[in-house]
């Protein structure tokens, strides 16, 4: 009898525990709702129509009042906030499906990668584009930040090209590994370190190898389980290049690289492309957009690991962490909301014109002085100024 009371109160308590739990998340919800509908929103200071859904938005960093656009119609176009009428360039490419921008080398150079991971790197000085040496069987490729070499992912090999010149651009090493790999387990993706010193290269089954440039060798493996099955469709190190992300097929998976530790972030779930996946600058926040009945986000504080903050209900478009890590901005189809980071507490609303008056994806400009969204489907970029802010 005495057992069956403990039973009956530890039941009791648990029931207790998860109606509070669920009780003050609502109220967390409500509180969150009458806070946003208390501040005056702020509008967009500059608007581009890029006449297409638009895939990619890039601030540069050597000039915040430039913006690149790609879309559904494969063009590129630059866009100077100060005048919002008219691109400063537009580059066409009628061979490829664009999805994702990236400027390098300090904002001299424009990267752009295709859905079968064709790159087309663009001059921003003269608009002219540097042809790079790719074959049709290409895997992955990638640009070290300093746009000094190209790499090259084939199944059986990976090519390390010298691009710092363009009219000669030299095969300078080629890595292979075909000893003990099977063919399913054979080079995949690949990215550089931050600093430009390491190349990680993702294999079929997850594993994931370190390159070092200047030993010309590998020097860490970063090994998953035999019965991981996880299919890698992607990697991506941290702008503090403490982390590597790897995205397989319905999982997300974070690498700390020093310590080889491996941590599973998201199974069985649905996460689309990279791009859903934001790191902050700083190295303290990875975030997603979450897929599933409805769109909700995920928030994990690092190094611990752990979920920080998540949102499991709502029609989220996106988020995008501020420079200084203070900051994340998270979306729908109507409104930008500004949340400070330590507080979880809302402060700012950005918002546009109409009904997709928020942003589909966003991105901080590299001085954190301006938020950039494109509305998707709307084609149109909103560029906001985060000085305002101050102001209020």
């Amino acid at each position: 009898m005495v057992m069956l009371k403990r039973l009956f109160l530890i039941f009791a308590l648990i029931t207790a525990m998860g109606l509070l739990g669920v009780s003050t998340w609502h109220q967390w919800n409500e509180n969150q709702k009458t806070v946003i509908e208390r501040i005056r929103p702020i509008r967009p200071m500059a608007e581009f129509n890029h006449g297409s859904m638009i895939d990619d938005i890039a601030f540069s960093p050597s000039d915040v009042d430039v913006i690149a656009s790609v879309g559904d119609d494969n063009n590129i176009k630059i866009w100077n906030k100060n005048n919002p009428d008219t691109p400063i360039k537009i580059i066409q490419d009628n061979e490829e499906d664009l999805i994702s921008l990236e400027y390098l080398n300090d904002g001299k150079l424009l990267l752009c990668k295709g859905l079968h991971r064709k790159m087309i790197l663009c001059d921003t000085i003269s608009w002219e584009r540097i042809t790079l040496p790719q074959e049709k069987l290409l895997w992955d490729a990638a640009i070290s930040p300093s746009g000094d070499y190209l790499a090259n992912v084939y199944s059986r090999r990976l090519e390390l090209w010298d691009i710092r010149n363009p009219d000669e651009i030299v095969l300078t090493k080629t890595i292979k590994e075909i000893h003990h790999i099977k063919y399913h387990n054979s080079f995949k993706y690949t990215d550089f370190s931050p600093n430009g010193k390491w190349l990680a290269i993702g294999y079929e089954n997850g594993d994931i190898r370190i390159w070092d440039l200047e030993q010309e060798k590998f020097i860490k493996t970063l090994s998953v389980p035999p019965d991981s099955h996880l299919h890698l469709e992607d990697i991506k190190y941290s702008p503090n290049g403490n982390w590597i992300v790897a995205l397989a097929t319905n999982s997300l998976t974070l690498w700390d690289v020093e310590k080889k530790k491996r941590t599973i972030l998201l199974e069985n779930t649905y996460i689309g492309f990279f791009r859903n996946v934001k790191l902050s600058s700083d190295g303290r926040y990875i975030g997603i957009r979450t897929h599933d009945k409805s769109y909700g986000y995920i928030i994990w504080s690092l190094p611990e690991v752990q979920i920080y903050h998540s949102v499991a209900e709502g029609n989220i478009s996106g988020l995008a962490f501020s420079p200084d890590g203070k900051t994340v901005a998270v979306s729908d189809p109507g409104k930008v909301i500004l949340m400070s980071l330590d507080t979880l507490t809302p402060h700012t609303v950005l918002k546009g014109e109409g009904f997709l008056g928020g942003a589909s994806d966003m991105t901080f400009s590299p001085d954190g002085s301006m938020l950039a969204g494109s509305s998707g489907f709307g084609g149109v970029v909103r560029v906001w100024d985060m000085s305002e802010i101050n102001e209020k």
